[in-house]
């Protein structure tokens, strides 16, 4: 259910914000809905990581039960849910669209749904494996941590399935 909103913005953003509606052949309501989205995302993540117990905290391996990097991709998955043209979303886009298909994700499957520029457009990523490797761990210079390797077949890590399944239809 969609309800009306109200509410006071400066003029000068306001006017930005249009233009940049007109660039991007944006929808006015979508667009602030996504915002919201991504800061409640973002506003929830953070507070969690104040309640969590340092044992569930540390899934990074270290000693250090406030390490920044970890599960960085629940902040970031509300940003690739937006931008269709990232590796990382299209990636996710592919996991969903193989477990749709085949109820399950074969790495070997996803790898090639990625790599066929001609068959998936939507989904080719030019270097997959270096993108897709970074999708699956979470350090300083990594992505953010969204993907495990099990048996050959590719699982959502479950530290950030909640927020995945969240965005799942920004992805399809």
């Amino acid at each position: 259910m969609k309800i009306p909103i109200e509410f006071k913005i400066d003029v000068d953003v306001l006017e930005k914000f249009n233009l940049a509606l007109i660039l991007n052949k944006g929808n006015q309501d979508e667009e602030i809905e996504k915002f919201m989205m991504q800061y409640i995302s973002s506003s929830f993540s953070k507070a969690s990581q104040v309640y969590k117990p340092v044992a569930a905290s540390n899934v990074t391996g270290t000693n250090d039960p406030i390490n920044a990097n970890s599960g960085k991709a629940i902040i970031k998955i509300p940003k690739w849910a937006t931008k269709s043209e990232q590796y990382n979303h299209k990636i996710i886009r592919a996991f969903f669209q193989v477990e749709s298909e085949l109820a399950e994700v074969p790495l070997k499957e996803l790898e090639s749904r990625c790599s066929d520029s001609e068959k998936y457009p939507s989904t080719y990523v030019r270097d997959f494996k270096g993108n897709f490797n970074q999708m699956k761990i979470d350090t300083p210079k990594s992505n953010g941590k969204v993907f495990e390797v099990k048996n050959g077949n590719v699982i959502i890590w479950d530290y950030v399935k909640e927020i995945l399944m969240e965005y799942k239809r920004y992805f399809s």
